[in-house]
């Protein structure tokens, strides 16, 4: 689009949110939707409107996403990492200085910004980009069940329902500023900061989703959105080679939608539907699985059944376990 190479990305945590979102370990960040890390997710629907500059401030695990990233390259992009600790990596910087870093990023420049570990449909990206080349309007938020938002004088209303994504002007950071940080979130804060540019008579913009963000904040949203995901992208899985078990038992069956990883390691087994299987994982022979993810490097039992769970990287299950979780209440087993 016209626009769009002029605006710049932003994906930003806090401290406190990054790392472990309670129930896994590792860096939400870094959380597989259909196989893949939501950061890289995310960054190619940037790609995809244009974006060309991104910059990445993701608390204590920026550095394990700058490894995993890299350049950007690989999406025609320039990344920037800002870890949010000084140069002996043992003081948190301020909110004041985090905005003054997020300015001397951007510059001039309009920037769309993901708060948080969400992704949106393709879509969303586009529209707001779009929305933002049609009416120039100080700040959009992106958020399911929203309602609208009029020009000069109109507020957010209720846009703290939900979750969002942003596409911003350099004029937020005056807003930004003025706002007390304490425990704020990033999407609590741009609310705010929308809000009192709309109190000014600035014209701000809140576009109403038809889905749920994908999250994964909670082990049923992370299941649910990987389920999604899956039925939305409507792919064949190609299975690697299936063991040599030394038995004669039915062939491996697998239900969509699904996807596996070409390096998981399967027996004959039953697969799906919603399952993903990462990379390096191993599933042994007569093993049922259904409507739950398995992370990297797990080893799955003989004869184990499995349903609305996750397993944690590199977690072992033992032969004939039983782990049956519901839709509402995933079991999860943890990553080592």
């Amino acid at each position: 689009m016209d626009d769009s190479g002029s605006v710049k990305g932003v994906i930003l945590t806090v401290e406190d949110e990054a790392g472990s979102v309670g129930w896994d370990p590792g860096p939400c960040l870094l959380l597989p939707l259909a196989n893949t890390p939501l950061v890289e997710r995310v960054l190619g629907e940037y790609a995809r409107t244009g974006i060309r500059e991104t910059l990445i401030s993701a608390g204590r695990d920026t550095r394990e996403i700058a490894s995993l990233c890299g350049d950007g390259a690989r999406w025609d992009m320039s990344l920037t990492y800002r870890d949010p600790q000084d140069g002996q990596g043992c003081i948190e910087k301020s909110h004041n200085e985090r905005v003054r870093e997020l300015a001397e990023f951007t510059k001039n420049a309009p920037f769309l910004v993901t708060p948080g570990p969400i992704l949106l449909e393709s879509k969303v990206y586009e529209s707001l980009i779009q929305s933002y080349s049609e009416t120039h309007p100080r700040g959009i938020r992106a958020g399911r069940n929203v309602g609208s938002v009029g020009s000069a004088g109109s507020t957010p209303g209720n846009a703290h329902e939900s979750t969002g994504i942003y596409l911003m002007t350099p004029h937020v950071y005056d807003a930004l500023i003025s706002e007390n940080a304490g425990d704020d979130t990033p999407d609590n804060l741009f609310d705010a900061a929308l809000e009192e540019l709309a109190r000014r008579g600035e014209t701000v913009l809140v576009l109403d989703l038809d889905n749920r963000p994908y999250g994964v904040r909670s082990p049923e949203a992370f299941l649910e959105s990987n389920e999604r995901l899956l039925a939305s992208v409507g792919e064949e899985t190609t299975l690697p080679e299936i063991m040599d078990d030394n038995f004669s038992s039915p062939n491996l069956v697998l239900r969509q939608p699904s996807c596996v990883d070409a390096t998981a390691e399967l027996e004959r087994c039953r697969i799906g539907p919603g399952v993903c299987i990462g990379p390096g994982v191993r599933i042994g022979h007569g093993a049922a699985i259904e409507h739950s993810v398995i992370m990297e490097g797990a080893d799955i039992g003989d004869g184990a059944s499995i349903s609305h769970a996750v397993i944690g990287s590199h977690a072992s299950i033992e032969n004939r376990s039983v782990i049956h979780g519901r839709a509402n209440r995933v079991r999860v087993v943890r990553s080592k």
